[in-house]
C-alpha cells in the first residue's frame, strides 16, 4: 500500500490545535477532521499549542542543592580568611625575626653538620653524585662499601 504525503497548510493545523485546546474536540476528532493520523496532531499540538513544553534548558535546583550550595560557599569564605590570617600572620612573623619565612621554609641548614640525621640526606652525598639524594639511614650507609678508597 503507497503512502500518501499530504500538506497540510498552518491555518488548519492552528485552527485543529485551537478547538483541542478549547475542548471542542478530541484527538481522534480532530484526526478524522483533517483525515491524518492522531500521533500527526500530537505534532501539531506540541508545534503550535499553548502548552508547549519550552525548548530553553531550564536548570532545577532543589531546595536541598540551595542549602548545599550555600554552605559550600560559607566554607570558601572562611577558607580565604584563614588563609589571608596565615599569610598576616607570616608577614608579622617576617617583620619581627628579620627572615623570609616563605623562602626559607623546609630548606636544610646552612651548615652541615657532622653526623647526618636519621632519614635525611647529607648535603655531601647530594652533592657528589649529581642526583637527587635518597633517604639513607646511618646503617645502611655504613653496610655500602664505598668504591673511591684505595690502599
Amino acid at each position: 500500500m503507497a503512502r500518501s504525503h499530504h500538506q497540510y497548510s498552518s491555518e488548519l493545523k492552528q485552527r485543529l490545535v485551537e478547538e483541542i485546546e478549547a475542548g471542542q474536540l478530541s484527538l481522534r476528532e480532530a484526526a478524522r477532521d483533517a483525515r491524518t493520523s492522531v500521533a500527526m496532531v500530537q505534532v501539531w499540538l506540541r508545534e503550535y499549542g499553548r502548552f508547549q513544553p519550552k525548548r530553553d534548558i531550564v536548570e532545577v535546583v532543589m531546595k536541598s542543592e540551595q542549602d548545599r550550595i550555600s554552605a559550600l560557599e560559607k566554607a570558601l569564605a572562611e577558607a580565604h580568611l584563614k588563609l589571608q590570617v596565615y599569610d598576616e600572620l607570616i608577614t608579622q612573623a617576617n617583620k619581627r625575626y628579620k627572615t623570609d619565612l616563605k623562602k626559607s621554609f623546609g630548606t636544610p641548614p646552612l651548615a652541615p653538620s657532622a653526623a647526618p640525621r636519621l632519614g635525611r640526606p647529607s648535603a655531601r652525598s647530594a652533592t657528589s653524585s649529581g642526583s637527587p639524594a635518597m633517604p639513607t639511614t646511618n646503617a645502611s650507609a655504613e653496610a655500602t662499601p664505598s668504591r673511591r678508597r684505595t690502599r
